[in-house]
C-alpha cells in the first residue's frame, strides 16, 4: 500500500526548532573570535534569509518548459522564444534575460530526516544537513500543515510514482 502524504510527514518530518535558530540568528555576526558558536549563529542567520525563486520568477515573465527547451510565449521574436534547457537552469536563464528572482521568505524550521532533506533540496528548498548535528528545513510556508505545502505534495508525487 503507497504512503499517504500525512503518513511521509510523520515519518520524516521531527520537530519544530524555529525559536531555536531564530533566537541564534540574532546573534550572528557579534564578534569574530566565537569559534564554533560563531559559525552556529551564521549558520542559523543564513537558514534565515529568504530563498530566491528563479523559477516562479520566470514564470511570470512567460517562461516555461516545453520539450526539453525553455520557451518565452510573450517574446516578440523567434530567437527570443526558446532555449535549450540543458544549458542552463532557471537561476541562469534569469541572469541572461535580467530577471530578478523573488525572495521566498522563511517562515518555520524543522528537523527532518536526511532522506527528506535531499528531496526538498532538489526541489529548491533551503536545508542545512549540519546544523549542529541537525538535518533542518527552511520553511517557506506557515499557517497549514506541512502535508498541504506543494514542495511536500510534490515530493510525495515522485515518491508514489516510483512505487
Amino acid at each position: 500500500m503507497p504512503v499517504t502524504v500525512e503518513a511521509l510527514v510523520s515519518r520524516e518530518v521531527h520537530y519544530c526548532v524555529s525559536f531555536l535558530v531564530s533566537t541564534l540568528a540574532q546573534g550572528a555576526n557579534i564578534g569574530e573570535n566565537l569559534g564554533e558558536l560563531g559559525e552556529m549563529l551564521d549558520q542559523a542567520a543564513d537558514l534565515s534569509y529568504g530563498l530566491d525563486d528563479y523559477e516562479e520568477a520566470a514564470f511570470q515573465e512567460g517562461w516555461t518548459v516545453e520539450n526539453d527547451m525553455f520557451v518565452n510565449h510573450r517574446a516578440e521574436t523567434t530567437a527570443e522564444r526558446a532555449s535549450p534547457l540543458d544549458a542552463c537552469g532557471w537561476e541562469d536563464l534569469c541572469r541572461e534575460c535580467d530577471i530578478e528572482p523573488y525572495q521566498r521568505e522563511v517562515y518555520e524550521h524543522w528537523i527532518v530526516s536526511d532522506w527528506l532533506a535531499d528531496r526538498l533540496a532538489e526541489k529548491g528548498e533551503k536545508v542545512d544537513k549540519d546544523f549542529a548535528g541537525l538535518t533542518v528545513w527552511a520553511r517557506t510556508c506557515t499557517g497549514q500543515g506541512i502535508a498541504s505545502d506543494s514542495v511536500i505534495i510534490a515530493i510525495h508525487a515522485d515518491l508514489v510514482g516510483e512505487a
